[in-house]
């Protein structure tokens, strides 16, 4: 408890001195070390007194004490170890097991084949091209396993260590232009001439939208065209929505594919929704348009579209909606399956159709 917190009315002072001239020097001092340090009443450098007896050897440098204790901690003898250290390994030391006797077989010294003259007189490049054809692609190259396979002989297969070298390159010429003369088909659909079954327009550049509509425009009442393809010619919405009164007009087109054009969602389930009029279509692409995502609600549309057709085969639209995707494989799966059982029923009918015949 400090001074602060004691009680000191009572207290005889002449008591006290009586008290403290009957002690020795050395209990003076051993009762002034014991101060409270936390004593208001005593000045600081009173409360915990210097306790160093030693004279001072002179003014404090730093850089001597810290050179002073270096020097006594190299002289000092280091501490005695309780136990000196010796490398001990514990544990079982791992022994590799001994290694299998192999078997001698003297009397295949003697046994010669005809390939041993052939292989022994053969080069290095020869057993490399031999190992390349028996397959043994781990003591060949890719290069030297190919050309073997080719039979190539204007490769060199090189030895064991020939490293890989890149082949020429080789030069693939590209696609040439569509020639189909736009002009020309306009006038056979109008004609409805019976040897166009088919017309590709497929990257036509520079089609004006004009030639566009009087090719669509041709297509509703021509009954001789059955795959009409003008994917990647930049059509746009105004054009598909001729595509829409073509389909509920046609019903000889089989195969539409206007891919990699300029059509919007709302266009493209129009599209989809003009099949079910006729419901001859089998083989319909619209992927890759100007709205790469259609959203959910187009998506259901088409889904929706599409179920209620019963001879669509090949639908190519991407859906990012499971549920519409889902759908639309299920009613083509139906349609497929559909078509499997109208063949084996027309078979059946046939044959039985024969059959009589015959009894008759």
């Amino acid at each position: 408890m400090s001074l602060k917190q004691r009680d000191f009315s009572d207290a005889d002072f002449d008591e006290i001195d009586a008290l403290l001239s009957q002690l020795t020097e050395e209990e003076l001092e051993c009762l002034a070390g014991e101060v409270d340090p936390d004593d208001p009443h005593l000045p600081p450098s009173e409360r915990c007194r210097d306790q160093t007896k030693k004279q001072p050897t002179g003014p404090y440098d730093r850089e001597k004490l810290l050179k002073f204790l270096e020097d006594q901690g190299k002289n000092e003898k280091d501490w005695e170890q309780n136990k000196e250290y010796k490398k001990e390994i514990r544990g079982k030391v791992w022994v590799p097991p001994p290694k299998p006797a192999q078997e001698e077989h003297p009397e295949l010294d003697h046994v010669t084949t005809e390939w041993d003259e052939i292989l022994s007189g053969a080069s290095e490049a020869e057993i490399v091209e031999l190992a390349a054809i028996l397959g043994f692609t781990g003591l060949v190259n890719q290069v030297q396993f190919h050309a073997a396979e080719k039979n190539d002989s204007g490769i060199s297969y090189g030895g064991w260590n020939a490293a890989a070298k890149s082949e020429t390159l080789k030069f693939v010429p590209p696609e040439p232009d569509n020639k189909t003369d736009v002009e020309e088909s306009i006038k056979l659909l109008q004609e409805n001439d019976s040897t166009l079954t088919s017309l590709n327009l497929n990257n036509i550049k520079n089609i004006s939208h004009e030639r566009m509509k009087q090719i669509i425009e041709a297509m509703k009442t021509n009954t001789n065209c059955k795959n009409l393809s003008m994917a990647n010619i930049e059509m746009p919405d105004s054009v598909a929505k001729t595509i829409v009164e073509m389909l509920e007009d046609n019903t000889t087109l089989l195969t539409l594919n206007i891919e990699s054009n300029l059509l919007t969602g709302l266009v493209i389930a129009d599209v989809c929704r003009a099949t079910l009029k006729n419901q001859t279509l089998i083989d319909l692409r619209l992927s890759n348009q100007r709205a790469q995502i259609l959203g959910t609600k187009v998506e259901m549309d088409i889904a929706n579209s599409i179920s209620q057709n019963s001879t669509l085969l090949r639908l190519g639209i991407h859906f990012n909606t499971l549920g519409p995707r889902a759908k639309v494989q299920d009613v083509l799966k139906r349609n497929w399956d559909n078509l499997r059982l109208k063949r084996i029923n027309e078979k059946n009918q046939q044959s039985s159709a024969n059959g009589d015949e015959d009894q008759e």
